[in-house]
């Protein structure tokens, strides 16, 4: 994994951006201002997402977002400095059952092990409900945009906080799962031919009558089933997980913490940095958004936390001769000055909890703080206006 003190160099750089953090800290729209970033940097790029709000599907100018991977219409932004276009932007969500569903039919060998895997009632349980079924699709639907298109970059909105960590997790349970004995109980196979494989066979027929005692013959014949009907797939499965795995700790992916300057979102972000450090996984980049309250017209991206002294008896004759209608434009002032004195003391708040957080980060690690926009983030438009937050263009 690559360390850049440079957000910019990491989305000129960078194959694979994995964008991790607590919820409630715009990181999905920070993922889509990421994506957008990499098109206007001349690579053609998708974004995966977990997060079925309507407004990313609006900020994208999109109708809507589902399994099916949908190109973005950027064509609509202005041309670059550089004069040239926009690259090709794309997006897809992960939804777990129509996700599944796409998978199967991608991987079965035939139309009939696919609509038997479909029909299944197990792989029907399985795709809407285990606790980790979420991130096994998300791990196939992210190896399938790195090897089977020819993306430049592909960015990775990963649930929120503990749950984020899933993704890494995956790859190996699943390849770990696909090789235990216990799938090697169910699958049909060859006879045993020593000692050692009918004490198995034989292990395997008692598990079998005990999960029929607990389940019901007709569940463990489906279970049975769904076990057959993978077992043509399970090679490729194990095949997969590893490569994605791999991919996951390969120097051209990169790993950004999306925090906020709220107390319980940066604790929740120190627990994640130390998390993905215990599994050897280091923080390329942290964006602190919405981390700071805009004071200064004329630099929108100030970061103020002291208000200089104003000498608001001057300010308030020159502005008298301007505003008519305002019969004290010194109470006017007081109480402007009231407000932005609150905002720059709520700035210096904000400065010590992402001072605190960034104290732990590497020295490597880009840092970038967005402000707190006026509105929020509902088209292609806004997004861009994150973009140039993100990597100063």
């Amino acid at each position: 994994m690559s360390s850049s003190n440079n957000l910019a160099d990491i989305v000129r750089s960078q194959s694979l951006i994995v964008c991790v953090g607590p919820g409630g800290v715009g990181k999905t729209t920070v993922s889509a201002a990421v994506g957008l970033a990499g098109a206007r940097a001349g690579r053609k790029t998708v974004v995966l997402t977990i997060d079925p709000a309507r407004r990313l599907a609006d900020a994208l100018g999109l109708p809507g977002l589902d399994d099916e991977i949908r190109q973005v219409p950027v064509e609509s932004l202005p041309a670059r400095a550089d004069g040239e276009p926009t690259a090709p932007l794309h997006a897809a969500m992960v939804d777990t059952a129509a996700s599944y569903a796409s998978l199967i039919r991608r991987i079965s060998p035939d139309e009939a092990t696919h609509q038997r895997i479909l029909d299944n009632r197990v792989f029907q349980a399985v795709s809407r409900s285990l606790a980790r079924s979420h991130a096994y699709v998300a791990m196939e639907r992210l190896y399938d945009a790195m090897e089977n298109h020819d993306y430049d970059l592909v960015v990775l909105d990963t649930p929120p906080a503990r749950n984020a960590l899933d993704i890494l997790d995956a790859p190996m349970s699943l390849a770990n799962f696909l090789d235990s004995r216990f799938v090697e109980w169910f699958l049909p196979g060859e006879g045993p031919k020593g000692i050692r494989d009918r004490i198995i066979a034989s292990g395997g027929a008692v598990a079998k009558r005990m999960l029929g005692l607990i389940t019901g013959k007709k569940l463990l014949d489906e279970i049975v089933s769904f076990l057959e009907a993978f077992a043509t797939l399970r090679e490729g499965f194990a095949a997969r997980a590893t490569k994605v795995d791999t991919s996951l700790r390969e120097p051209s992916t990169s790993f950004v913490l999306v925090s906020s300057a709220n107390p319980a979102s940066a604790d929740d972000a120190a627990w994640l940095r130390h998390d993905l450090e215990r599994r050897k996984v280091s923080m390329s980049g942290v964006v602190f958004n919405q981390s700071y309250l805009p004071l200064e017209p004329t630099e929108p991206l100030a970061r103020v936390s002291v208000l200089r002294d104003d000498d608001l008896e001057t300010r308030a004759s020159t502005l008298a001769p301007h505003l008519p209608r305002v019969s004290d434009p010194r109470a006017v002032l007081r109480e402007l000055r009231a407000l932005r004195i609150e905002a720059a003391a709520e700035n210096a708040r904000f400065d010590g909890i992402v001072q605190g957080l960034s104290a732990e980060l590497d020295a490597a690690s880009a840092t970038v703080r967005a402000p707190r926009f006026d509105d929020e983030i509902r088209d292609l438009d806004g997004l861009l206006r994150l973009v140039g937050v993100l990597v100063g263009s």
